[in-house]
């Protein structure tokens, strides 16, 4: 059992420079970013799933699955409330190799959302949850498995234990600023979106017991990530990057982006038909181990997402390709008049 370990504890900070999963497409993930995420939108409700497919070319590929959904409390209608919460559930399985070393996390984030200036807000969040990990040794080969006539023979016992499956808490918390302005025009707003947070996890670093004597700590991990979507005045693009860097121990990771937005259908506020389109192109860089290119569609409440992993370090002959598909829906502001109703509440002009 303790080669198991040894052998886990090598490989896997070696292929993801850390020891939590991660999603190319964060934008997608925000509560695996950060909780003070959970409710920060321009909306009510937001749903979002995701899943990911790595080290394709190999027989056992490592998947990845999440999804999350969030919303807020306490927002009036015209979303000018100087304070309200931010609510939202996470759940994501991971699932590595032929011995199915798997990880499934459920957590819940609370977050208090404060308008600090015009168009802009602070947020602090914490996150509360557990995990399960476990794993099958049965499924792997050992070297005194092999007869030394024939080859490998599964009947030699391996004489390796199991991982026993067992569940550990979890908690986090997060700070986040959004800056959402807007400059009207006839037919639409021109958007100037910038955000920055700081997140932390693992606070209490749990020990993770796998059996037989072997065990490992979760080490605790920072979080900085930030972003801004520009208009380019006359045009119909829209300049999209951003960057996450994770520190978890001595291992780092860092996530460049950068899209390119092309809108496929103009807003018109003053109709309250303010509903957008967006075709986006552009690329993920991973420091020192990965491009990744990707598209997405945004069709007003809609973005679907999907990008495609090239391995560029010397891992590219065992790990090539990495695929990634992501979806989310929202109840967002795109309507003059939308929200989220309330009892007594009627529609400016109506009777």
């Amino acid at each position: 059992m303790n080669k198991l370990v040894y052998i886990f504890l090598i490989i896997v900070p070696f292929t993801s420079y850390g020891q939590d999963v991660h999603f190319v497409q964060s934008s997608t993930t925000p509560q695996l970013i950060n909780p003070a995420t959970a409710g920060v939108f321009d909306g009510w409700e937001r749903v979002s799933i995701s899943h990911r497919q790595q080290w394709l070319s190999m027989g056992s590929p490592y998947v990845t699955s999440q999804l999350s959904a969030d919303l807020n409390l306490l927002k009036n209608e015209n979303g000018t409330s100087k304070g309200y919460l931010g609510i939202g559930l996470n759940f994501y399985s991971d699932v590595a190799g032929d011995a199915k070393f798997g990880t499934n996390k459920f957590s819940l984030a609370v977050n208090g959302i404060i308008q600090v200036a015009e168009d802009q807000t602070a947020s602090v969040g914490i996150e509360v949850g557990g995990a399960q990990r476990s794993g099958d040794v049965s499924k792997l080969n050992w070297g005194n498995q092999f007869n030394g006539q024939d080859g490998f023979d599964s009947q030699i016992a391996s004489n390796e234990a199991n991982i026993s499956s067992f569940i550990y808490p979890d908690f986090g918390a997060g700070v986040f600023y959004r800056y959402n302005g807007h400059k009207s025009t006839f037919v639409r707003e021109e958007i100037k979106n910038f955000y920055g947070g700081i997140s932390y996890f693992h606070f209490s670093q749990p020990v993770l017991n796998y059996g037989n004597g072997a065990a490992d700590s979760l080490h605790s991990k920072m979080v900085f990530h930030g972003g801004m979507q520009l208009d380019i005045p006359g045009s119909k693009i829209t300049l999209a990057p951003s960057f996450a860097y994770f520190q978890q121990h001595k291992f780092k990771e860092v996530l460049s982006t950068l899209l390119v937005k092309f809108r496929t259908h103009e807003g018109t506020r003053y109709t309250g038909l303010y509903s957008e389109s967006y075709f986006s192109i552009g690329a993920t860089y991973r420091s020192k181990d990965a491009i990744v290119p990707q598209i997405q569609l945004e069709l007003g409440n809609y973005i679907i997402g999907l990008s495609y992993e090239i391995t560029t370090s010397k891992l590219n002959n065992a790990a090539q390709g990495g695929f990634e598909v992501s979806f989310q829906w929202a109840n967002i502001n795109n309507a003059l008049f939308k929200g989220r109703r309330t009892k007594g509440w009627k529609k400016p002009g109506a009777m």
